[in-house]
């Protein structure tokens, strides 16, 4: 899985009033510090200075993936690969033709760009555009029957975020099942409710839009 959705940060004014960027001052980079190949390329073991490790991450973010880079990714490995954080079919047929095999639709939760167009509304021709290959999805996934929405709209799979990370936050893992098995038990009531007995049953005609 590669992320594409942030290829720079939005403008936030909240953080930039308080001069809030938490990686600048080594907060938020225990996934980095704890990475074999990051502390390789920074040359230290796990748990070196974060002042370095900051200095190494500013030089990674700040030179995000290409078109040109999928050949290159493509060459070192033959597991799946999925691009994450595509709204728009041309790039979705773009990324498929250019060997990818898989989808990620996503506006990273809208939290870059406000005002934006919202990553659901745009789904249904990321999906077509992407033929036969599969579309994850996420983006404002906040019920058991938002997944229900974005199966019918040919999801392949739903997932879930920032819910995902309040039930960590208030209740460690015992937080993170209780969501998610809300979810599957609200997903399973809508479906019965409306009368959908299988996953396969969720197609796009069964939706209409509200007016």
């Amino acid at each position: 899985m590669v992320t594409l959705d942030t290829w720079l940060t939005g403008w936030r004014p909240r953080d930039l009033a308080t001069s809030n960027f938490p990686q600048l001052r080594g907060h938020g980079l225990a996934n980095y510090l704890t990475d074999p190949r990051f502390c390789e390329l920074l040359g230290a073991e796990p748990g070196h200075d974060p002042r370095s490790a900051v200095r190494k991450w500013a030089e990674i973010f700040g030179n995000p993936p290409t078109w040109d880079d999928l050949t290159w990714l493509r060459s070192l490995t033959k597991l799946p690969l999925i691009l994450k954080g595509f709204c728009h079919p041309d790039d979705a047929r773009r990324a498929i033709g250019e060997g990818m095999d898989g989808i990620y639709c996503s506006n990273h939760g809208g939290r870059q760009a406000n005002g934006g167009l919202a990553a659901l509304d745009l789904l249904p021709d990321v999906v077509k555009a992407a033929g036969p290959a599969p579309v994850l999805f996420d983006s404002g996934v906040r019920s058991g029957s938002d997944v229900v929405k974005a199966l019918a709209m040919g999801a392949t799979a739903v997932g879930v975020g920032r819910p995902y990370a309040y039930g960590l936050a208030l209740g460690g893992v015992d937080g993170i099942v209780h969501i998610l098995r809300s979810f599957l038990a609200e997903a399973d009531l809508c479906m019965a409710i409306d009368g959908y007995p299988t996953r396969a049953d969720l197609r796009p005609e069964v939706l209409r839009r509200a007016l």
